[in-house]
């Protein structure tokens, strides 16, 4: 059971609701989980995980993200807090905009486009080792696979260490329920950052993230400490990896469900762009949470510093205020602005290349498995946490044979 408090003098009764984002209910899909927050105030309090306060509105999530007045810090990024920290996430100021200004030369279009046609033959690659079978295991054998061979280009690490990296991460995202086996995934990922890939960086700098990461400066006082170096590695592989894999779940799943709509990208793959954000409007995924930076009125609600807030953007883009029937996909929805990632200084800084790894994976994907579905006696599942994935699903299609 997550922790519960008193609830705080300055919460208003009518405002508090027993709201726990990490159990479903009941729920078999996590957005109808994520819907029932809009049958209750806009913002409100719930008492689990410590106590915090829930935004359940597309608005006032992008009002917090946008942060314009510096009201609400993201030194905490999660509910319940991480045991450890996360540098760039979860920090403001000039710091968090030397760390930015290093690493997004990596991230820019011209530096993504090396890396889209690594994408494109890593598909096929991955691809050829099941379409004979007529079937595979989605998130095992693809969805969490492309990703990380694709960071591991990226920050230049050994292709061997990848399985060893891709288990670490999903402990440190998903496992909040155990915080303990969460924080020994933390300290495995930091050891393995200082011990096998700083010094060898300093030994020999190259064209990677680490080596720029060593040669930065913060302000004009220092170098990033030894410690931060294995901060920003945990946040880039765990993130890194886990973003595009859990979309890619979300995004497949659909379009196992929904022929027509899939019929639609197979007869027009000059639509997939749109398509992309339409899909990715339906299914947000990320967690986010802020810290109150002082005391504040907002909509008629008082919060005082130091009092977190939940932002489920799940929620946001099912929004009814926002977008009209927010649970239809329509490719030809206009104004498809979303909070898919982020907003404000935070915004995702690797959107471009998660971006590039989901068209290309679209397009390679359709031409070679156009007809797919959820096989059958199986059923999708999905798992709550800072960031919504799928965990299990299984996809059959015709063969030749």
């Amino acid at each position: 059971m997550p922790s519960q408090v008193e609830i705080p003098e300055h919460v208003p009764s009518a405002l508090v609701k027993n709201f726990n984002y990490l159990n479903s209910g009941g729920e078999t899909d996590a957005y109808d989980h994520f819907k029932k927050l809009h049958e209750g105030p806009d913002l409100f309090f719930t008492p689990c995980h410590g106590g915090h306060w829930v935004a359940t509105r597309y608005e006032d999530m992008h009002y917090l993200l946008e942060n314009r007045n510096q009201e609400f810090s993201s030194f905490y990024s999660s509910i319940p807090k991480h045991p450890f920290r996360f540098p760039l996430v979860e920090m403001d100021g000039p710091m968090h905009h030397d760390l930015r200004k290093t690493l997004a030369p990596f991230l820019t279009p011209k530096a993504v486009g090396n890396l889209q046609e690594k994408a494109r033959t890593l598909t096929h690659e991955l691809i050829d080792g099941f379409i004979e079978k007529g079937e595979c295991d989605f998130i095992q054998d693809f969805a969490q696979k492309m990703p990380i061979v694709i960071l591991m280009k990226l920050l230049d690490l050994p292709a061997e260490d990848t399985p060893y990296l891709l288990d670490l991460s999903e402990l440190i995202v998903r496992g909040g329920d155990d915080p303990e086996r969460q924080q020994a995934a933390y300290g495995s990922l930091a050891n393995y950052i200082g011990e096998r890939v700083i010094p060898a960086r300093r030994n020999k700098p190259a064209e990677d993230v680490f080596s720029a990461f060593l040669q930065t400066q913060i302000g004009d006082a220092r170098h990033l400490t030894d410690e931060e170096l294995m901060q920003l590695g945990c946040l880039l592989i765990a993130a890194g990896l886990d973003t595009v894999a859990s979309m890619l779940g979300v995004i497949v799943r659909f379009l196992a469900e929904n022929p027509h709509h899939r019929q639609q990208l197979i007869d027009n793959e000059d639509l997939i762009p749109a398509a992309l954000e339409e899909l990715m409007r339906r299914h947000h995924i990320a967690n986010i949470a802020r810290t109150v930076a002082r005391d504040i009125e907002y909509k008629g609600v008082f919060f005082k510093a130091g009092d977190m807030i939940l932002i489920p953007t799940p929620a946001a883009g099912i929004d009814e205020r926002r977008f009209d029937d927010p649970f239809r996909v329509d490719f030809g929805r206009q104004n498809v602005r979303t909070l898919v990632f982020g907003r404000g200084p935070h915004q995702c800084i690797g959107a471009f290349l998660a971006r590039t790894e989901l068209r290309v994976f679209m397009i390679e994907w359709l031409k070679r498995i156009p007809h797919f579905h959820i096989q059958a006696g199986t059923t999708p599942g999905f798992c709550l946490g800072k960031v919504l994935a799928i965990t299990d699903l299984r996809l059959t299609w015709p063969t030749a044979r």
